[in-house]
């Protein structure tokens, strides 16, 4: 390879690096977005599925469960798409986001219980559970710098294989199925820690994914994500 191949090649890589993003970009995402969010067989599969590694690995304070359970997880895009609606400001969308986010967390919720129902343990033997529960201003500053790492690393196809270690770093589904945990042995302090450390996780990673949709002229692409959202209630309806 000559030096002017190279020259060629180094300014490609730092121009796929830019942080703008072009309209077949922010096409792509929006409809990868609505698509994966979609209330579909498949998607609660993996929502079911990851809340029983989470489960497993919460009441057995086993790590590697957990974080295989949380990469597994689909929690992050029906939160990235109430971001996508509050950015496009349409009404239809985001009230689409908020009904898949609450049914997704109630199913994850309603899963956890029953695991903790016929399961044998201690919530206060579950050591991770515990160390869920601090708070600082990390706490709020984390859960905005994956928010807004999903929805960059998302839109630049070159920087997908990212993903997995953003969905490690949004702690969602812990806090969630711990939620269940809690619940099925009446621990109403538990649940509600856990319930704020939720809320708090999901309200950072709406806040910093609306800074990078509206820095990255999502606001553009309402067409897009109003068309995806029609295409999919014509699906459902079938």
């Amino acid at each position: 390879m000559n030096l002017i191949q190279k020259i060629a090649k180094r300014k490609n890589f730092v121009q796929d690096y830019n942080f703008s993003a072009t309209k077949e970009e922010r096409d792509t995402l929006c409809a990868s977005i609505i698509n994966s969010s979609s209330p579909r067989t498949g998607f609660y599969l993996l929502l079911i599925l990851s809340t029983f590694i989470v489960a497993a690995g919460l009441i057995k304070s086993n790590v590697v469960l957990i974080i295989g359970g949380m990469m597994v997880a689909p929690l992050l895009s029906p939160i990235l798409s109430i971001s996508l609606a509050i950015t496009i400001f349409n009404a239809k969308v985001f009230i689409r986001s908020i009904l898949v986010f609450i049914i997704s967390t109630l199913a994850t919720l309603l899963v956890a219980m029953a695991i903790g129902l016929i399961s044998d343990f201690e919530i206060k033997n579950m050591e991770l559970v515990s160390l869920m529960h601090s708070f600082d201003v990390a706490t709020l500053l984390i859960p905005i710098a994956a928010g807004a790492a999903a929805s960059f690393t998302w839109a630049k196809k070159e920087l997908n294989s990212s993903l997995s270690g953003v969905a490690v770093t949004v702690t969602l589904l812990p806090p969630l199925v711990s939620m269940g945990l809690a619940l099925a042995v009446k621990s109403y302090n538990t649940f509600l820690d856990s319930f704020n450390v939720y809320l708090l996780n999901v309200s950072g990673i709406i806040i910093g994914s609306l800074i990078i949709f509206l820095l990255m002229g999502f606001y553009k692409s309402g067409k897009t994500v109003i068309e995806q959202v029609e295409i999919e209630s014509k699906e459902t309806s079938k």
